[in-house]
């Protein structure tokens, strides 16, 4: 793991921005309660004969997950599940295949993401900060409000935030419950926040709606040409991309759902002429879901003026 890396444009705004950030370890979760025993089926790609094939792998999970306990991180689960594989009798190796195979759908596919943070956001301890990204802070202390999209917002807590300095806010997230607490803290604060409950595959983030697009720990293919060329169809000249998650190389082994690789996300957003790199970490931190110092990455964009 490298020590750190840092690009501050020479134009960049808020140089105090501070890291902080989403998604780590909770407490372990119970394996005891009965489950079916493990399918086996086709080997998938890259499978051994005998395995279990892919889709089989992951329509087990989705059947065991809503029977967990309710967590205050998605780790507890996925450890869970883990347990849960070699008591049936898969061996480590074959446990960490599925694992694997899970982590790998949770990237793309959305219908374990709402049972497994409806979980998360009803804990009544949830392993997470309340308070805004300090990024997010930084990035907008010296902006005029305007409209501004929380892409996966949960709770609220960055799009709370926002409204309360003027913004113009709408948030989504596959998490209806999720959604409810933001809405919750909206009135507590005063403010009003407008809240859609979708995945990221089916928001439509339109063309030069936005003056600010917020991109906090969630599984947003911003690695993506096609996808950064969406960012910056749907945002108003002069706005501003914010990106902050977990930070592993691409070809990585049981990379988080909501892992970057720092280097093709720079590729990415530094690929499109009317974007503007203002910041850039890849560094190792420690986020807020854990105490643990991890690898992290950060992006500040802006759209120049025509």
């Amino acid at each position: 793991m490298r020590s750190g890396r840092r690009i501050f444009g020479s134009k960049a705004r808020g140089a105090g921005l501070v890291a902080v950030f989403l998604l780590g370890l909770g407490a372990a979760a119970d394996a005891t309660a009965p489950t079916p025993a493990i399918a086996t089926g086709t080997a998938g790609a890259g499978g051994a004969a005998g395995a279990a094939s892919d889709e089989t792998v992951w329509k087990d999970f989705i059947d065991w997950l809503p029977s967990t306990p309710v967590s205050q991180t998605p780790q507890p689960i996925f450890d869970l599940y883990r347990q849960r594989l070699v008591g049936k009798g898969a061996t480590p190796a074959e446990a960490e295949r599925r694992l694997g195979v899970v982590l790998g759908g949770m990237r793309t596919r959305t219908d374990g993401w709402r049972v497994m943070f409806n979980k998360i956001y009803t804990a009544p301890n949830g392993g997470f900060s309340t308070e805004p990204s300090a990024l997010l802070v930084g990035a907008v202390s010296d902006r005029t409000p305007g409209r501004a999209l929380d892409v996966g917002a949960g709770q609220g807590r960055n799009s709370v935030f926002l409204a309360m300095r003027g913004w113009n806010v709408t948030g989504f997230d596959i998490s209806d419950e999720g959604l409810k607490v933001a809405q919750q803290n909206a009135k507590k604060a005063g403010v009003k926040i407008a809240t859609v409950v979708q995945s990221l595959q089916g928001f439509d983030m339109g063309r030069g709606q936005w003056d600010l697009i917020v991109i906090t720990y969630e599984p947003a293919p911003v690695t993506s040409n096609d996808y950064v060329q969406k960012l910056a169809t749907a945002l108003r000249p002069g706005g501003l991309i914010v990106v902050e998650s977990f930070a592993s190389d691409a070809g990585a082994k049981q990379r988080r759902p909501v892992d970057i690789d720092p280097q093709q996300m720079l590729r990415a957003f530094s690929g499109l002429s009317d974007l503007r790199v203002l910041r850039f970490e890849d560094v190792v931190g420690t986020p807020e879901w854990t105490r643990d110092k991890t690898r992290l990455t950060r992006l500040v964009v802006e759209k120049r003026a025509p």
